[in-house]
């Protein structure tokens, strides 16, 4: 099917070759990012604030994120590339110099402003702008460049850091974002939203606050855990208001795709935030065994979604795709939790592959679950692609966030405890809880009849 668009690109490959790069650039950032956090975390003496360091980007990329269909119907495309891009920069230098934490999370928060916006941008010029072919040749490249990015990813952040540090692995790979940002930017001189939009500043901003005070469950003072908990309800409802509506509660349809969406990128990314941190802290692996942990499972998630990027499911065969891909998150999760318990044993191998049923089950139901919420539905809803695609990235974004957040800061509480096994397990638990909610919400994407 089709999506309405504001205005074909000039040269679709040109833009759809930009757009892959910097998905690609996108995934080393994120195998970067969970791989050195451990290191980054010693160095700077910051164990104990590993819920603010993964916290610091999402935080700040939560006050953007829903900003992107706004600046995308008042500003032309290609300005707001430009400008993102100098933030990006900005961001990844200054964490590159850091002296303290406060100054790495600083230069992250920068970074993440950047990035929220920007997620946006780039999905919106995927449904607005690239002719329908296209954008299914570009989706289904984005499982292609995962696949390079669960190898080269973790392949550049060990590498690296161990020649000469983390720092510089933050900024070495700079030069091929400015140029597949410029070259995407010459694309998209125009604007790609069709109607004036609010900027959700409040919104956005209570999203933000929310995240920033899960992070602090990792504290362990008695206040922390009712602020966290209070800031999960607090973004929770932030985002109600900027989702579709009858999105939390999984209306059927387009509403249910979104719900079931935030609910397994939540479960898959949360606990990617914490997988390198059970490998090296809990079962005393090194920083390229905790890489190769995530590369197993990123790849995982690339080949199986370059299948289902072959072979989509139709609405009929869509729930019982999504009952397969389920039951392998969930063996994904009770591995990890049995990883748990054998510490300087098997549990290294054990939590590799765990986290590759983990992809595998992620591959297999993220990119039928995206079409259904970027795809118009034969009945239309009213909601604008542009829209459409700024609550895919939100609901990603806020379900990783939430539960990453949460998990680290309970890593980081288990770790300073005699006995760190129950809390950690519990997180998983959690995730699975997630896993089966989704369940029960994939079967409501289906407009009855």
């Amino acid at each position: 099917m089709s999506i309405p668009a504001t205005g074909m690109a000039r040269h679709p490959a040109v833009l759809a070759c930009a757009l892959l790069t910097l998905e690609l650039v996108a995934g080393i950032q994120s195998y970067l990012l969970s791989t050195i956090v451990p290191v980054v975390a010693a160095e700077l003496d910051a164990r104990h604030l590993y819920g603010v360091i993964t916290a610091s980007a999402q935080v700040a990329m939560f006050v953007t994120m829903p900003w992107g269909p706004a600046l995308l119907a008042r500003f032309r495309a290609d300005r707001v590339l430009l400008v993102l891009t100098g933030a990006t920069v900005a961001g990844a230098a200054l964490a590159a110099v850091a002296p303290t934490v406060a100054v790495f999370v600083a230069g992250r928060a920068v970074t993440g402003l950047a990035t929220g916006a920007m997620a946006t941008v780039s999905l919106s010029a995927i449904v607005t702008v690239l002719p329908s072919t296209w954008r299914r040749v570009v989706l289904a490249g984005y499982n292609a460049v995962w696949v390079a990015a669960s190898l080269v990813g973790p392949v550049y952040a060990g590498a690296v850091a161990h020649a000469v540090g983390w720092r510089w692995a933050m900024v070495l790979y700079l030069p091929l974002l400015l140029a597949a940002r410029w070259v995407a930017a010459g694309q998209l001189r125009r604007r790609l939203g069709e109607q004036d939009q609010r900027l959700p500043v409040l919104g956005a901003l209570a999203v933000a606050a929310g995240v920033a005070l899960v992070g602090l469950l990792g504290d362990g003072r008695w206040w922390a855990l009712p602020l966290g908990v209070a800031g999960a309800v607090l973004a929770l409802a932030a985002v109600r208001g900027l989702l579709p509506a009858g999105s939390l509660r999984a209306a059927r349809g387009r509403p249910a795709a979104v719900a079931t969406l935030g609910l397994i990128t939540a479960a898959h990314l949360g606990i990617w935030s914490v997988v390198a941190i059970l490998v090296q802290d809990r079962l005393g692996g090194t920083a390229g065994q905790a890489a190769v942990a995530l590369a197993c499972g990123g790849m995982a998630w690339a080949v199986a979604g370059l299948a289902v990027a072959r072979w989509p499911a139709t609405a009929a065969h869509y729930p019982r795709r999504m009952t397969g891909a389920l039951a392998l998150m969930l063996l994904g999760l009770a591995g990890l939790a049995a990883a748990v318990l054998d510490p300087g044993g098997r549990g290294v191998p054990v939590a590799m592959v765990a986290w590759t049923l983990m992809g595998l089950g992620m591959g297999s139901s993220y990119l039928d679950t995206l079409n259904r919420v970027v795809d118009p539905p034969v009945e239309q809803d009213g909601v604008e692609p542009t829209v459409a695609a700024g609550a895919a990235v939100l609901v990603e974004s806020a379900g990783g966030a939430l539960l990453g957040t949460a998990a680290a800061a309970a890593f980081s509480l288990a770790l300073r405890a005699d006995h760190p096994a129950p809390v950690m397990i519990a997180v998983f638990a959690a995730a699975g809880g997630l896993v089966l909610l989704a369940g029960v919400t994939s079967r409501r994407t289906a407009v009855a009849g």
